[in-house]
């Protein structure tokens, strides 16, 4: 279950994480300036699910409390049929400095993955990556002291409320302190019956539509692929270029970077853990079928227990599967990323497919701008079949 913003900030208050002082609505009639606890500037953000809202401009800044209720109609205005839950009203924060924050859990083993990358906000273009096991593990981590608390206080949180993935973007630094001015949560849906507190939670479907035809063959995948490795939830979008991401920091990085690139997703999708290759190639085939894909790229942070060959041999399998002949860019690491990478170039001579692929050492920005480069010399995505 993926959480408005609003409901992501009362969990992180309630693990001792710092959020702005704030007042939830559901329809501009309910504001009443009283309610705030504090003066002068706001900003509004309209609670959709939906990345990059900033961009969209469904987050907007009231100079005056009084001015409130014209800005949600402002914004309304612009949603379209996009679901949104309320508004949240929340106290301007002035800030010296922002920050990404991310944690998910590996589902093979157990393990926690926290991503942190220094410039936060709607632009975040590489971070660093570390595993662990248990939240103690954190005071070895190379972080300010700050940051080590916030850290282990996420770590603590995924497990007691059976979270996914936790992100707070951007995190930004006050003095001494950070404030969380976003909060991005998924939480394990199987798990609800352990938390009767989540009935208050606003029920919101993802980008406010039913799920597509292609969306609804993957999610019945995924209800018949078993436990070994992770299937994230696939989106349906509105470009031309098929994403299978990996890692919940990184796949943040890695939209961003293509966005910068000039590109727009047709789909998305993390793969993550250890999964099966048929298991990876069956699910990704569904990536695969939609019409006028012009670009594949596959995108992800170091792996520690991925078997990358396995891994990437079933996904261009699944484009050999598909039938389709466009420009694909691997930016993936991890074990056995060598033989992925020599296998790739391999298959991908045999049949005449552009096929870029990249290590770790290859920045986010760098690889989007090689998969966009490759794209745009081709021919249109009607002939690439």
């Amino acid at each position: 279950m993926k959480l408005i913003e609003s409901d992501g900030k009362r969990l992180l208050a309630g693990i001792g994480i710092s959020v702005p002082r704030s007042v939830f609505v559901r329809s501009e009639h309910e504001w009443d300036a009283a309610q705030a606890s504090w003066t002068g500037a706001s900003y509004v953000k309209a609670q959709v699910l939906r990345g990059r809202r900033g961009r969209a401009g469904f987050v907007r800044k009231a100079e005056t409390l009084s001015d409130v209720p014209a800005v949600i109609s402002s914004i309304a205005s612009a949603l379209g049929a996009c679901s949104c839950a309320g508004w949240l009203i929340e106290e301007e924060m002035p800030h010296e400095g922002e920050q990404l924050l991310a944690m998910d859990i590996d589902r093979r083993d157990g393990r926690l993955r926290l991503t942190v990358a220094s410039e936060g906000g709607m632009d975040v273009a590489s971070g660093a990556s570390y595993m662990f096991s248990d939240p103690s593990d954190v005071a070895a981590l190379p972080l300010d002291e700050n940051l080590k608390d916030i850290a282990r206080r996420l770590a603590e949180a995924m497990r007691a409320n059976d979270c996914v993935s936790i992100e707070i973007n951007p995190l930004v630094k006050r003095g001494a302190s950070f404030v969380a001015l976003d909060a991005k949560i998924e939480t394990d849906e199987t798990a609800a019956f352990r938390h009767p507190l989540w009935e208050h939670f606003t029920s919101l479907p993802a980008f406010g539509r039913e799920r597509t035809p292609y969306e609804q063959a993957y999610d019945a995948f995924r209800k018949d692929v078993g436990h070994r490795g992770t299937f994230g939830n696939m989106i349906e979008l509105d470009g031309d270029l098929a994403l299978i991401l990996s890692g919940g920091g990184a796949s943040l990085m890695a939209l961003d970077s293509l966005s910068r690139a000039g590109g727009e997703p047709a789909n998305t999708c993390e793969f993550s853990g250890n999964p099966e290759r048929e298991a990876v190639r069956k699910g990704a085939a569904i990536l695969f079928r939609k019409p006028g894909i012009r670009g594949i790229w596959i995108a992800g942070s170091y792996a520690n227990f991925t078997d990358i060959c396995e891994t990437v041999m079933g996904m261009l399998e699944a484009i050999e599967d598909a039938g389709i002949r466009v420009p694909i860019v691997i930016r993936r690491d991890g074990p056995r990323k060598d033989e992925a990478k020599r296998e790739a170039i391999t298959w991908a001579s045999q049949h005449e497919i552009p096929l870029l692929f990249h290590g770790g050492d290859v920045p986010f920005d760098e690889s989007a701008k090689e998969l966009m480069r490759l794209v745009e010399s081709r021919q249109p995505a009607a002939d690439s079949r």
